[in-house]
């Protein structure tokens, strides 16, 4: 990647102020890249970008705001000389037992998670040129059914949907559109989780032949591989990063 900059470099990160955004931003600033990262939690956002210093740019609001989205992608294109990459990281999982769930709670984890990838979509595309990608973060969850997580699960299924239709639509052009799809990543928010008694940790572990958390440097290097020209032919697919979990079937037993 470290050549790529050269040409268009403007970047654009959703959900950049703490676990896996964060990181994916730092990752894309460290190869020269100018970042423009989205979130509604300001003082995470600012903490971030203040960092890392100009030209990289915070821009706080919620990833469902259609301007806002529009603004960030225009952002990118304009401090770096041309639009790279979006990276539709911004999202919510909300668990809760479905007959309980109440449908403003499905409502808002799709917008977050799905609505506002298509609208960030929207309004990177006409910016991309050639070369160019969008990357969205989608989640084993996609493929796997995890008890109480059907809004969560849902929007990460549609999430992969979109990514093969935009990658038909754009890949024409030039632009590509892929995904990652985590596993159990080692986050605050999956902390959180599991202080709560939500996540049981040696439960998803055990669950995952390499038998450990994933790091979110792990993600944001695969992100980064397919928004380089090293994935130049790799367009409209999921890339699982979770270990094997999503792959393992019986595991194996050593003595």
């Amino acid at each position: 990647m470290s050549a790529e900059p050269s040409r268009a470099c403007g970047v654009v990160v959703t959900g950049a102020a703490r676990g896996m955004g964060a990181v994916i931003a730092r990752t894309f600033a460290a190869e020269g890249y100018a970042v423009v990262g989205v979130d509604l939690a300001e003082p995470g956002l600012r903490s971030v970008f203040d960092a890392l210093g100009a030209p990289h740019t915070a821009i706080v609001g919620d990833v469902v705001n259609e301007e806002l989205l529009a603004r960030a992608c225009a952002t990118g294109a304009a401090i770096g000389g041309g639009l790279r990459c979006v990276v539709v990281n911004a999202g919510i999982s909300d668990p809760g037992a479905t007959p309980d769930y109440a449908a403003q709670r499905w409502d808002t984890v799709l917008d977050v998670n799905l609505k506002a990838a298509f609208l960030a979509a929207k309004h990177a595309a006409p910016l991309l040129g050639p070369g160019g990608s969008i990357v969205m973060l989608s989640s084993i969850v996609s493929a796997l059914g995890f008890a109480e997580r059907a809004a969560y699960g849902a929007s990460k299924a549609g999430v992969n949907g979109l990514v093969i239709a935009l990658a038909t639509e754009f890949g024409s052009r030039g632009i590509r559109v892929n995904a990652v799809a985590p596993g159990s990543i080692d986050t605050d928010m999956l902390r959180a989780m599991v202080a709560t008694g939500r996540v049981d940790e040696g439960r998803y572990t055990s669950r995952i032949p390499m038998g450990r958390l994933g790091r979110p440097e792990e993600i944001a290097d695969a992100v980064a591989y397919l928004a380089s020209d090293r994935a130049s032919y790799v367009n409209g697919q999921v890339l699982h990063v979770d270990g094997g979990w999503s792959t393992a079937g019986l595991p194996a037993r050593f003595e």
